[in-house]
């Protein structure tokens, strides 16, 4: 049995909230529309189709639409972390061969192994997704010596199809 306490840090969600986002689809689609805006004013201008001035306003629209969606997911971290009890209050998380206890707010919920969808590592976090849409959120800084025995253990109980690396 291993044990953690986890205090969610605005970098962290944010880092999290990045690779749930454009892991997926839509986050791929917001990337390629932004490039397709870019290379649409490079074609134009090239071609002889637009001037300086309107290839200029084709960059200054794909910057924006490129980078709306990090400045969005930087804000909503930022205000998660505030008023968000799920992040602003300590979690403490117990791994067990039987899986995994969440404690928080004189609250305690038990998830089993089989409940668990996957589990994915990013830069700064591991997101482990009991749902969906849903995950706990576990920041790298707060695993201290504990990261290989629960790392090992959640790799060990999802296997390896089940646990991403980014």
């Amino acid at each position: 049995m291993n044990k953690m306490t986890v205090h969610m840090t605005k970098d962290a969600l944010y880092d999290f909230l990045l690779f749930h986002t454009y892991s997926k689809f839509s986050g791929f689609l917001i990337n390629i529309l932004g490039l397709a805006i870019a290379f649409m004013g490079i074609i134009m201008y090239t071609t002889g189709r637009s001037s300086i001035l309107e290839t200029i306003l084709y960059f200054v629209a794909a910057t924006i639409f490129l980078g709306s969606m990090p400045l969005q997911l930087k804000m909503r971290a930022n205000k998660q972390v505030v008023v968000n009890n799920e992040y602003s209050s300590l979690a403490e998380y117990t791994f067990s061969e039987e899986g995994i206890t969440l404690e928080q707010n004189a609250k305690s919920q038990k998830f089993t192994w089989e409940q668990i969808k996957r589990a994915v590592v990013t830069p700064k976090t591991i997101g482990i997704y009991y749902e969906e849409e849903r995950a706990m959120i576990l920041p790298k800084e707060d695993f201290g010596d504990q990261f290989v025995p629960i790392f090992t253990m959640i790799a060990t109980q999802l296997g390896q199809s089940k646990v991403r690396m980014r």
